[in-house]
Order: C-alpha cells, then sequence, then structure tokens
C-alpha cells in the first residue's frame, strides 16, 4: 500500500478587507502489511509446511494485533487480532497491485503517533478448530494459543506461526513510510519417515526385490496450548492431560507403502507420514515406528522405539523442539543368511577286529 490518500481541507482567513485562501495537505496513508519472510524452512488457507514462497498464496492469512502511542494515548489498541488475507481482485490504490495483504476495514497512520507496535501470527485463528488467541500490548510476553488441537490427518494440518521479532515497531519518522513487514517462525516440530535398502540388498534383488506393505508411527499426542514460561524465560507448549492421540499410518499404492524394488539406499520419503506438522514434546523416544516389509515372499515384521534412531552414530532425540525439521530413517539392511565349514570330525576308534584264514 504505497499510494496516498490526499484531503484537502480549505479555510479561508478575513483580514482588512481583503481573504487569502490557504490550503493544507494531509497525507494520510492505510497501514498495509507485505512482503512476508518465513524463517528456517510453513480459497482455503494453504495446509501444510509453510516457506516464504508458498505462504503468499490466495487465501492464506495471519492475525494482527497492533497499538499505538501518542500524547495523550499510550498503546491504544488499533488492530485486535485482525485477519488478513492474501487476496485477489483488489483495488490499486490502495494496494500495489490487485493481489496483497488485504483486510477490511483499513486503519490508517496517525502521523500524530510516536510509536506503534504490531504483533503477528500465522494462520489466523478463525483457521484454527475451537482454538482461542490471546495478547495484552502492555505484557510483552502475553501472547497465548489455547487449546490447540492439530488435524488428525496430515494433508489437514497447519503450520503454526509467529512473528519472530515478538513487537514489531514502527518509531518517529517511519510511522507511515512503508508497509509493516512481519518475519514468521514456525511454533510446531516437522517430523519425516524416510526409508531405504542397503547397498547390499538392493544388488541382490533381482533374486530378493524388497516391498513395504506397512509403516506406522504414534501414539502422538495432539493437543496443547502455547504460551510464555517464566520458569525457562521462553516461550513453550503444554500438551493436554488427558490429549488426543493418534497412531500415523503411511498411504498405501496398490497394496503397498513401496512396491517390489521401489526402494533404492537413496532414502525416500515415506507417503503420508512426511511433512507431519506436531506439537513440540518430550520423551519422544518411547513412541514406536512399526514397520512390515517383504523380501521376496517372506514377511518381515519389526516395532522401532524411536530412542534407538542415531545421529551421529550415538546421539538420540528425546524431544521435538519447536521450529525444527526432523527425519526418521528406515534402512532394511538384513544380515543375509550364509553357510561355511567349520571343520570336518575325525572318525572315532571303533577298534579292531582280527579273522585269521587257515
Amino acid at each position: 500500500m504505497k499510494k496516498s490518500f490526499l484531503l484537502l481541507i480549505a479555510a479561508a482567513l478575513l483580514a482588512a478587507c481583503s481573504s487569502n485562501e490557504m490550503a493544507v495537505e494531509l497525507k494520510e496513508k492505510p497501514i498495509g502489511f507485505s512482503r512476508v519472510y518465513i524463517d528456517k524452512s510453513t480459497k482455503a488457507i494453504r495446509k501444510g509446511p509453510y516457506t516464504t514462497d508458498n505462504f503468499e498464496y490466495v487465501g492464506n492469512t495471519f492475525g494482527v494485533f497492533g497499538y499505538k502511542t501518542t500524547e495523550t494515548q499510550m498503546n491504544a489498541q488499533v488492530f485486535n487480532n485482525v485477519k488478513v488475507e492474501y487476496k485477489n481482485g483488489l483495488s490499486s490504490p490502495p494496494y500495489e497491485g490487485t493481489t496483497d495483504w488485504a483486510y477490511s476495514p483499513l486503519v490508517y497512520w496517525d502521523k500524530t503517533a510516536s510509536n506503534y507496535k504490531f504483533f503477528a501470527y500465522a494462520p489466523h485463528s478463525g483457521d484454527f478448530t475451537n482454538t482461542g488467541v490471546t495478547f495484552d500490548i502492555n505484557n510483552a510476553n502475553s501472547f497465548k494459543i489455547n487449546d490447540f488441537e492439530q488435524a488428525l490427518t496430515v494433508n489437514d494440518q497447519i503450520d503454526l506461526m509467529t512473528d519472530l521479532t515478538n513487537q514489531n515497531n514502527v518509531t518517529g519518522a517511519n510511522i507511515g513510510d512503508n508497509d509493516v513487514k512481519f518475519t514468521f517462525g514456525h511454533i510446531l516440530s516437522n517430523i519425516n519417515v524416510t526409508m531405504a535398502v542397503s547397498s547390499a540388498l538392493k544388488a541382490d534383488e533381482t533374486d530378493n526385490p524388497v516391498s513395504v506393505v506397512e509403516v506406522t508411527l504414534g501414539t502422538i499426542k495432539m493437543k496443547g496450548s502455547y504460551a510464555y514460561n517464566t520458569d525457562s524465560t521462553k516461550y513453550k507448549w503444554a500438551l493436554a492431560e488427558p490429549s488426543t492421540t493418534k497412531t500415523f499410518s503411511a498411504t498405501q499404492s496398490s497394496g503397498n507403502v513401496f512396491a517390489s524394488k521401489a526402494l533404492t539406499a537413496t532414502p525416500a520419503e515415506v507417503p503420508g507420514l512426511t511433512g507431519m506438522l506436531m506439537i513440540p514434546q518430550k520423551d519422544v523416544g518411547t513412541y514406536q515406528i512399526y514397520v512390515k516389509y517383504k523380501i521376496k515372499d517372506e514377511v518381515f515384521e519389526r516395532t522401532i522405539a524411536l530412542s534407538a534412531f542415531k545421529k551421529d552414530v550415538t546421539k538420540i532425540l528425546a524431544a521435538w523442539e519447536p521450529g525444527y525439521q526432523y527425519t526418521y530413517n528406515i534402512v532394511i539392511g538384513p544380515t543375509p543368511i550364509l553357510f561355511d565349514m567349520n571343520t570336518v570330525s575325525g572318525w572315532a576308534p571303533g577298534g579292531i577286529y582280527t579273522y585269521t584264514v587257515e
């Protein structure tokens, strides 16, 4: 929103039988939001992990809280959880083009203000299910997402994000010059499962082709609240007790997760078990992955605790942290049954039996 509205106010002054007309030009500009950045790589909103490139998608949203301070007002609220949506078919001006981040009704910059403070999160709470969002400008650490429950279907899961600057401040001469820009950071964990076969098993696939019948991950807690934790002096998730739980299963195609000979020595994403957006939580090592696969016609089954997965040989993952992507890689590489000769036992002495022919 870089266009300005011009309001001409005419005032007439009369003095000594003559009049002078003076025009005062007030450049009132609506507060706009643009250039959204996503840190690290999250129509209905786009589901799944957001990135800087895919967040500007028609229908995507974020929520804004905003306050201004003037000589007579301290932290006067101008935005109260306002939904900002990426839309097309917009008018220009006030928007830069026909597709932009938009909200209604517009709010205008107060050039007499000494500063503005903004806080944003995404997507807007209106796109959550039974979830409340609160924020109090007088307490910088008051932002809270209450009773969030992630979708139980991976394709329907949303990527929760907050503005990493916490409060995007606009002060002094900068007021009204540019759109307010936010840098969002993910506050969920991105969980993925991949599979591969060992090089030796791949080399033997003519005689022993591998197919994967079933893969599951669970049981994961899916409900919690996000708020500032004074003990750890940072924002944290608190799981609901009792919490909704879910075991996730891989998507099958023609009866198999991976068809015969489909796997290679390069890890492949397990369909339905990638890009899973989970509430960060502790003690994830107790969760389990179940795998059922075939080598030729023989069936194999394994149940693997997540604590058995290692990074750099020894490091295990005890907790899922917000903003991190984790991958559990399963390599099917059984040891073939081989045969060898140890020794050949000697003959046991059975005695000598003699007969004399006369």
